[in-house]
């Protein structure tokens, strides 16, 4: 239906500043997932937010004129907008014209210890939601405590933790509710957190990656149960033996995971955007349930398929049993990114 204005029934231009908004926004989402564009400057841009509205009101002013002349306008002014924030985004405060505004340029950081003893611990329940500074995730040399860390803070720290009978319930991570972009802007180049687990206590883990980098070695823990959400960030993450269920829900984020090398284990792998390789060692046996989406899937020369078809089938490998031990079950829900299963070629 067309529009008109209010004199003489002439018809307005039509709005073009959604869209090309919208577009802008998805060929920088689209450069992000496949690498070619990272660390943009978001908390500059963020505080440059009373621009956006002057956009806005520009673009109601230039739809008022006739068409086409509106609707080319309107064009104009989007065009105009997704020019100046994608250069505020990769230039930051080196645009000469940004000078003139008093810009928060740095969040300051503080570094944190904290600990938690593994006294009268029989089990522990660990929730970890990593920032954008990522995390190195280990084994502990000693067996003192269950938890040790160092990290670096803007925010608030989040950290409990409480007893249940003989099982510790600890949670750590950051509130930047008051720093809503200092995550993207923070002083130098802050070291990523730094934390430690029980290789003695069974633990049941989450681990929230967020967007950062979170490099998870693993392979000295005793698990019960691990949980990872892969967030925006990129994650490597090595798994132990023994027995015990794995959960991932995939992000935009890119996930490389060396599965067990021992032990019976369910994978349940929900995929997104990000891309993702599995590593499995080759004295382990594996059937994947495979339910796909709209990203490639592939698995190596080891496994048949022995029922459905190539988007919703079961393979295994020769040697898989059930009920064995060293195999491995894979439920994969597939996503947008793709997903591999490759043999592990040592570390």
């Amino acid at each position: 239906m067309d529009d008109f204005s209010d004199n003489g029934g002439r018809r307005s231009g039509r709005s073009l500043f959604g869209p090309i908004v919208l577009i802008g926004l998805g060929v920088y989402f689209l450069l992000r997932n496949m690498g070619i564009v990272s660390d943009l400057n978001w908390g500059v841009a963020f505080q440059l937010w009373p621009l956006l509205l002057i956009f806005l009101g520009i673009n109601i002013i230039v739809q008022q004129v006739r068409r086409p002349l509106g609707t080319i306008l309107s064009g104009l002014v989007g065009l105009t907008a997704v020019a100046l924030f994608g250069a505020v985004l990769l230039f930051g405060v080196e645009l000469p014209f940004l000078s003139r505004f008093n810009l928060q340029t740095t969040a300051e950081y503080r570094e944190e210890t904290i600990s938690v003893s593994a006294e009268d611990v029989a089990t522990a329940v660990v929730t970890l939601d990593l920032g954008s500074l990522g995390a190195d995730v280990t084994g502990l040399d000693s067996n003192k405590n269950v938890l040790e860390g160092t990290l670096n803070i803007a925010g608030d720290l989040q950290f409990e933790q409480r007893m249940r009978g003989s099982e510790a319930i600890i949670s750590l991570g950051e509130n930047n509710s008051g720093l809503w972009f200092g995550d993207w802007i923070a002083s130098g180049n802050p070291p990523p957190w730094q934390i430690g687990l029980s290789r003695t206590v069974p633990l049941d883990l989450t681990v929230d990656v967020g967007s950062g980098q979170a490099d998870l070695e693993l392979g000295s823990l005793l698990l019960s149960d691990l949980v990872i959400d892969v967030g925006s960030g990129a994650v490597d993450a090595e798994l132990p033996g023994g027995s015990y269920d794995v959960r991932v829900d995939g992000g935009s984020g890119r996930l490389t995971m060396t599965l067990p090398s021992i032990g019976f284990h369910e994978v349940e792998i929900d995929g997104g955007s990000g891309a993702m390789s599995l590593m499995l060692p080759p004295n382990m046996e594996a059937r994947v349930e495979l339910d796909s989406g709209s990203g490639h899937v592939s698995m190596d020369a080891r496994f048949e398929r022995v029922s459905g078809d190539e988007d919703s089938g079961v393979w295994q490998t020769p040697g898989y049993d059930a009920e064995g031990n060293n195999s491995i079950l894979i439920v994969l829900d597939g996503g947008s990114g793709s997903i591999s299963i490759e043999p592990q070629t040592g570390r």
